[in-house]
């Protein structure tokens, strides 16, 4: 009996190591390459998606802790515009959506997160966003969307996993072959 529980403990004891899977530190980085840029008129809007899963993210298996979203919007350098142009980013959830005014030639205008763009994100592997006029007219120049986490690496067994794993199914072996029926 003792020769039973002992084989069925490294048995356990060797699938269980052999099974267990290793996270290790990652990041994962999409750019939005628009060209020459994208036209936004003034009361329209634009949707887009990032998308992670192309590089590398598994969504359900990998793991996202945080994110940042860097949006660069430029203006169309119309010189009749006497009004301030603004544009409202919005992301999935409530928070992390914002306003912009500051429209530069080059660099991030916007920078954000949300909660809800990080559970869409673990559970999709993609991110929605949409920028809209509120006054003016602007062109989206780039938008990069760059994410830390944990990539789950499945662990190649270790040969002491592996000989626990052989010795516990020797041992059941043995102890099946030792009980003969009367």
């Amino acid at each position: 009996m003792l020769n039973r529980f002992f084989a069925l403990v490294l048995l356990t004891v060797g699938f269980s190591t052999a099974a267990r899977a290793d996270y290790i530190p990652a990041t994962w980085t999409d750019n939005l390459n628009v060209g020459s840029g994208v036209y936004i008129a003034n009361g329209r809007s634009y949707t887009y998606e990032h998308n992670l899963n192309d590089n590398g993210f598994r969504p359900l298996n990998d793991a996202i802790t945080s994110f940042h979203l860097s949006i660069n919007l430029a203006d169309d350098t119309s010189s009749w515009e006497l009004l301030p142009e603004l544009a409202f980013v919005d992301l999935p959830g409530v928070l992390g959506d914002g306003y912009v005014a500051n429209f530069g030639v080059s660099g991030e205008e916007f920078g954000g997160w949300s909660l809800l763009g990080l559970l869409q994100l673990n559970t999709l592997g993609t991110l929605t966003v949409t920028i809209s006029s509120i006054m003016g007219d602007f062109n989206l120049v780039g938008s990069t969307l760059t994410a830390n986490g944990l990539a789950n690496v499945a662990s190649v067994p270790e040969p002491g996993a592996l000989g626990l794993l052989g010795i516990g199914l020797m041992g059941m072996a043995f102890s099946m072959r030792r009980r003969k029926p009367m």
